[in-house]
């Protein structure tokens, strides 16, 4: 199994033609939005999953498979602006949320 050095996010494995799917631990104020935006990647979001009284949240998306260069560095600078913004227990929390899902899903 190759590990994916994305915090916070992780492939869905999902079959699509022209899609890459992904999952990814965002805030309610939806932190990784202006990132895409900056990166110029489309992305297409589905589900969302918070439990209450959890700032965080677990964020369903897919772009398209060309898009996935743009998407990965878009996503690697979501921790930094994490920590920047007081969310110290960021890096923590969604590592912890992947290694559960790995766990559960096989």
């Amino acid at each position: 199994m190759k590990l994916d050095p994305l915090v916070g996010c992780w492939r869905l494995e999902k079959f699509s033609l022209l899609n890459a799917h992904y999952a990814f631990v965002d805030t309610e104020e939806y932190l990784a939005d202006q990132l895409f935006v900056q990166h110029r990647v489309k992305v297409n979001f589905g589900s969302e999953f918070s439990a209450p009284g959890h700032k965080y949240r677990i964020i369903m998306c897919s772009c398209r498979k060309k898009d996935v260069p743009a998407f990965k560095e878009a996503i690697q600078e979501l921790p930094n602006k994490m920590l920047l913004l007081g969310h110290m227990d960021y890096i923590e929390f969604s590592e912890n949320m992947k290694e559960r899902f790995k766990k559960n899903l096989g």
